[in-house]
């Protein structure tokens, strides 16, 4: 089995839930469901669509060769997500 992500380094996000707790997470991908919308085409070329109710945000990582999900989480709950992978970045862009 290959792996698409072999020579690509996860990233760590430091989450803050909004009842104060912190934690991190190891992924490749950080997904944002508000953004998704389902789209369905209809008969006569017309097409509905509809969002989702409760919009979730998902970490996913290439774990062992297999796309895992490593957290999903309702946004609502959310307080920041930070990506800390390379430490503190100060403003201007230098350590």
């Amino acid at each position: 089995m290959s792996s698409f992500y072999a020579d690509i380094s996860p990233q760590v996000y430091e989450i803050t839930w909004q009842a104060g707790h912190v934690e991190t997470v190891i992924a490749h991908q950080v997904a944002h469901s508000s953004q998704s919308i389902q789209v369905s085409a209809l008969a006569n070329g017309e097409f509905a669509t509809k969002s989702e109710g409760q919009q979730r945000i998902t970490f996913h990582a290439e774990v062992d060769g297999r796309w895992t999900l490593q957290l999903s989480a309702v946004e609502a709950d959310i307080r920041t997500i930070r990506n800390v992978t390379n430490g503190e970045q100060l403003p201007g862009g230098t350590r």
